[in-house]
């Protein structure tokens, strides 16, 4: 029953893209140059033939519970379309061995097997549909660094535009560990309306419980049981593309759309997300298309330019171990010192309008609005009830929906005061972002922009005034560059974006929530709020902890891709009709 229904829904699935384009999907990035998945792979002609590719996954509590078709994509990772039935409760009595040695075939090599074999660390299964009546999933594993005889493949490094226009210099070979062709014979990868002749007479209907994705089922025109793998050779190199389920034909599950999901959670790969393409952004209400009236300026007495070509766009990046000037009275009207009462912990925000604060999801989360009291007009935190500073309550709490507390996913919140603050020279609320041209975030990498904060400062001390530094937004590329191990894990274009120095300057603990704004003809506007970055074992106060790390980007939520859910749940800001 199995072999027919999924067969079907394959053949089901060809036939509705007869009347579909194809989706196009871009390449990942992983790395400069040749942009490869991992370092020297698939460039060894004889691991084709010999299968070194190929690893065999072995139960050692029950030997009869093995499998023999998963392909390595790295020293730690291999993969397979989950027709296995091993899950992550199964994780520590699995062993991984070189192809062939797991069979009880091969009794004379069953020491050097054993010397050969390494521990499976983690089972992970990605593009499951937990609503499918059939539970078909990309299966990875994660394992000790395994020994050399293992060849790593490369993943599929360029877009799916190629499949038409590219095969004659770009050839696509159907392969099988056991029936390996020598050499393979090429196979032409062809959009599903090509392969679907006769198969109008299957009820799509009846196959709507197993809802894989039309558009990640790629077609072959040979018809070769048995063989599990389409493999793409390029530029001397071979490249995993599709994998077959064990009872498919002519069928391979596309890769390519979830490549940057199997380099997130692999070992040793990292992948730059992909970078969504530029949405045009909604005009405001108010003349100028601000977003409320006389927003991001500074007093009278402190307007000043500050443009990148200034001498206070240079504010000493490598002077102090982390670049801070002290912020002069009136400057930063905008910016909120925000207490919770319950903890105790200092917190930044940014006000947007007459009642809300903008600040980040992670300073809010699993809190209540009554743990929180605000101060506005602060330059020295010892005077939070000076003259000219207004300290509200807080009446609601709003986290983004998305927001995801273990990878800081949508950390932005809003806080909704009890109170109006009365706009003055030194409290007004800053300019949320309005130009769709400087949306797209490498239009303004490069730019200057200022963070504000009572964070820490030279060599981990604390300070009581308010400080700011200029730091430069970082296109996707060179921030995921800088570090791809963390930044490929953590970096979502259209989520956030890093800005920052190398050298010693950089944003520290109690900086966040707070803002990270660009000046523009006389204004300022809002485009980052200071969300995480890497840490760094110090002394601190007496003890060891995990603070700031001096010499990485840090990484802001980007307000540009957030406007339609802030202005929604901001009362006194409002879109044009």
């Amino acid at each position: 029953m199995r072999l027919g229904l999924f067969v079907l829904l394959c053949l089901a699935v060809c036939t509705a893209r007869k009347s579909r384009s194809d989706v196009y999907y871009p390449a990942p990035y992983f790395d400069e140059g040749e942009n490869l998945s991992i370092q020297n792979c698939g460039n060894n002609e004889t691991a084709l033939y010999q299968n070194q590719w190929i690893v065999d996954v072995k139960n050692i509590r029950n030997k009869d519970d093995w499998c023999d078709n998963f392909i390595a994509i790295s020293q730690q990772t291999i993969l397979e379309l989950g027709y296995c039935n091993f899950n992550k409760r199964d994780s520590t009595d699995l062993r991984v061995f070189p192809n062939n040695c797991s069979t009880p075939e091969s009794p004379e090599t069953e020491e050097e097997c054993r010397r050969l074999s390494v521990k499976v660390l983690d089972v992970i299964e990605i593009a499951r549909n937990p609503d499918a009546g059939y539970k078909w999933a990309i299966k990875i594993m994660i394992t000790e660094k395994m020994p050399s005889e293992v060849t790593p493949i490369c993943l599929f490094n360029r877009d799916n535009a190629m499949d038409s226009q590219l095969q004659s210099e770009s050839p696509y070979f159907e392969w099988s560990p056991w029936e390996t062709l020598n050499p393979p014979v090429p196979t032409n990868v062809t959009s599903q309306n090509k392969c679907s002749t006769a198969l109008n007479r299957f009820d799509l209907s009846s196959l709507r419980i197993f809802r894989i994705p039309i558009q990640n089922i790629l077609c072959v025109e040979e018809n070769r049981d048995d063989y599990f793998y389409l493999i793409n050779f390029y530029k001397g190199r071979f490249f995993l593309r599709g994998l077959k389920e064990e009872t498919l034909n002519r069928f391979y599950f596309d890769i390519l759309p979830y490549i940057d999901e199997i380099a997130m959670h692999a070992k040793d790969i990292f992948a730059l997300r992909p970078i969504p393409e530029t949405k045009q952004q909604r005009g405001f209400s108010v003349p100028e298309n601000l977003s409320f009236q006389n927003c991001g300026r500074k007093p009278t007495s402190r307007r000043r330019k500050r443009g990148n070509g200034d001498s206070s766009s240079e504010l000493h990046s490598n002077s102090r171990i982390f670049g801070e000037n002290i912020a002069q009275t009136g400057d930063h009207p905008w910016h909120v010192y925000i207490e919770n009462k319950v903890t105790g912990e200092a917190l930044g925000g940014t006000l947007i309008s007459p009642t809300v604060i903008l600040t980040a999801a992670h300073c809010i989360y699993g809190t209540k609005a009554e743990d929180f009291i605000v101060s506005l007009g602060v330059y020295d935190k010892r005077q939070r009830r000076a003259p000219g500073v207004q300290r509200r309550k807080v009446s609601s709490l709003i986290t983004h929906p998305k927001y995801d507390s273990a990878q800081f996913i949508s950390d932005i919140g809003l806080m909704i005061l009890s109170k109006k603050v009365k706009i003055s020279d030194n409290i007004r609320p800053i300019c949320l972002w309005n130009d769709d041209t400087d949306s797209n975030l490498n239009r303004v990498a490069g730019t200057k922009a200022m963070a504000v904060g009572f964070g820490l400062v030279d060599n981990h001390t604390r300070r009581d005034e308010l400080q700011e530094v200029r730091l430069p937004i970082r296109a996707h590329k060179e921030c995921y560059l800088s570090k791809r191990r963390f930044f490929g894990k953590y970096l979502r274009p259209g989520d956030n974006f890093c800005a920052g120095y190398t050298n010693g300057t950089t944003i520290c603990n109690g900086y966040s929530g707070g803002s990270l704004s660009v000046e523009k003809n006389d204004r300022w506007f809002i485009r980052g709020i200071v969300s995480f970055g890497m840490s760094k074992k110090v002394m601190f106060e007496g003890n060891e902890t995990s603070l700031c790390h001096p010499n990485q980007y840090s990484l802001l939520a980007d307000v540009a891709s957030y406007m339609d859910w802030i202005v929604g749940n901001t009362p006194d800001l409002s879109f044009r009709n």
